[in-house]
């Protein structure tokens, strides 16, 4: 009988507190496009190590010497294709040629490696809370549709989730994708549907004065630079959900509700 392809392997979960995404250790020895494979059907993608904190936090938290990383040998880029120009090589390990994949030293010092990516390796994927729906509604809507089948519509608390949101919204279908950020006439402000202050902001230059604002409700740019603006309700986009954590996820019990995921 032949093995599924994405049979379920031993894994063992990371979670970043008040993050979008989480890294998962996976406890089988497989090549590297099959790990990407892997990840991309179970999880998001292989791990992309955007800075030193990422690092570290592999470093601590699995006890394996060598895993494999969403980095590759094609002017070395990362799987998911994101930008980060993060590195942290072992001395020399930076300008080998031909068709290489890098894996990171869990145990101290945390340094990355190349090596053949058809070499068998246990691997690290990362999966985020962030669920683009490719589907036109108005605010309300994909407010409910949020709240029905997942947790909320998105909230963007710092850079770090403006940029997975971001992320997301570059495969929209629409000019436009719904945030759960709404205008208070009765107030006069703006606040997030889980009910949490808006602090950190990223409106399009001239586009916000709490003036003529009933009735409006925010959305993130599909093309950069990402900005946020402020659009009727009754417009239909496409938009972004955030799911909870499962109840084995350690953020479970930091969170009051199913509304506080990011």
């Amino acid at each position: 009988v032949s093995q599924p392809l994405f049979m379920p392997f031993t894994s063992v979960p990371f979670y970043g507190i008040n993050a979008t995404w989480n890294f998962t250790l996976i406890n089988q020895q497989i090549k590297w496009f099959a790990a990407q494979n892997y990840c991309r059907h179970s999880y998001t993608d292989l791990a992309t190590v955007r800075k030193k904190e990422d690092n570290d936090l592999i470093h601590k938290m699995f006890n394996t010497s060598w895993a494999w990383i969403g980095l590759f040998r094609d002017t070395w880029e990362w799987s998911d294709l994101s930008n980060s120009s993060f590195r942290n090589w072992k001395m020399g390990q930076n300008d080998s040629v031909g068709t290489a994949c890098a894996l990171a030293q869990v145990t101290w010092p945390g340094t990355w490696d190349m090596t053949p990516c058809d070499e068998k390796h246990p691997f690290i994927c990362y999966d985020d809370n962030l669920i683009l729906v490719n589907r036109s509604m108005t605010w309300n809507e994909a407010l409910n549709y949020c709240r029905t089948h997942h947790s909320d519509l998105a909230s963007v608390h710092n850079e770090e989730i403006q940029y997975w949101v971001s992320r997301r919204a570059e495969k929209a279908s629409t000019d436009h994708v719904w945030l759960g950020l709404r205008f208070s006439c009765y107030l006069n402000f703006w606040f997030w549907v889980s009910a949490e202050n808006v602090c950190y902001q990223n409106w399009a230059p001239n586009n916000i004065s709490n003036s003529n604002l009933c009735g409006t409700t925010g959305a993130v740019q599909s093309k950069d630079p990402h900005y946020w603006v402020s659009l009727p309700e009754t417009k239909e986009l496409n938009f972004i959900c955030t799911k909870c954590p499962s109840k084995a996820d350690p953020r479970t019990q930091y969170l009051q509700n199913c509304h506080k995921c990011v």
